[in-house]
């Protein structure tokens, strides 16, 4: 990574656990100098105590000019740093949250109206550079802050921006838990192939490459997933036969993704009580 290509921001974080790390790292690989990264977190990781050796800053109390504060406490904690949110304000930082459920006229009340404030859900594949991230601005976002954001953004994933930001918790319950239903699907194959006599080797290899192709080709091909599940389905073949109960009506896979994803976005509204 050239010099050049570095992104030339200070960038403050509060609770640095899996995704913030996720994201951190995605930076590290990519685009910003460990030096210019400020984590604030009572309990730092193993990894980030590594990190600091390279240049990170972990757990410093310089009062420097900050670009970006990223909050990436658990939502239940949000009240337990509002005073270090408040000595942040008016000081033209642009707050970022990912706090599951967490409202941006919450936000408002703890830090002020008038500070630019972002919501954005991203999630665990940015890490690899693989994420998407939803992002939902206040009006108090200028059109500079907004472009250099969606750079840092773009650094771990793409971005998909949001007008409305009742959606949230439909994008958290589909693409925040997302990866968890795909590690799953594949934690059940692979179980199931060994139920069938492979090794455990051989059908986690398997799995894994399976569900890698799959995801490149739908990320790739023009056609929908309906498309593609069907040209993989010959009438009377064995995709047939594991479809026939997968997609029963009863009790196929339709009923318990939809209850399931329903419950994931009924817990980001509760949350967002708390």
């Amino acid at each position: 990574m050239t010099a050049e290509k570095k992104i030339n921001k200070q960038i403050k974080i509060i609770g640095c656990g899996k995704m913030a790390s996720a994201i951190l790292d995605a930076w590290l690989k990519k685009s910003v100098a460990p030096e210019n990264i400020y984590v604030d977190d009572p309990k730092p990781s193993e990894w980030l105590l590594e990190k600091k050796k390279d240049g990170l800053n972990i757990n410093t109390r310089e009062d420097i000019p900050f670009d970006y504060c990223f909050i990436g406490v658990k939502p239940q904690s949000l009240d337990e740093i509002k005073l270090k949110l408040k000595a942040l304000s008016k000081k033209k930082v642009t707050f970022v949250s990912m706090l599951a459920g967490i409202r941006i006229n919450r936000l408002e009340r703890i830090i002020g109206k008038d500070e630019s404030i972002v919501r954005i859900m991203p999630n665990l594949p940015a890490e690899i550079q693989k994420g998407v991230t939803a992002v939902k601005e206040n009006e108090r976002v200028e059109p500079k802050q907004s472009k250099n954001l969606a750079v840092l953004l773009e650094t771990f994933g793409e971005i998909v921006c949001f007008s409305e930001e009742s959606k949230f918790d439909a994008i958290t319950a589909i693409s925040g838990s997302g990866p968890a239903y795909i590690f799953l699907i594949a934690e059940l194959m692979t179980e199931a192939g060994i139920n069938m006599g492979l090794s455990r080797d051989e059908s986690f290899k398997l799995v894994k490459h399976t569900i890698d192709g799959a995801g490149s080709l739908i990320v790739n091909s023009l056609l929908g997933p309906q498309k593609l599940r069907e040209n993989v389905t010959s009438p009377g073949g064995t995709t047939h036969e594991a479809l026939a109960i997968m997609m029963n009506k009863e009790n196929g896979l339709s009923k318990i993704f939809s209850s399931a994803i329903e419950a994931a976005a009924k817990r980001s509204k509760e949350l967002g009580k708390v």
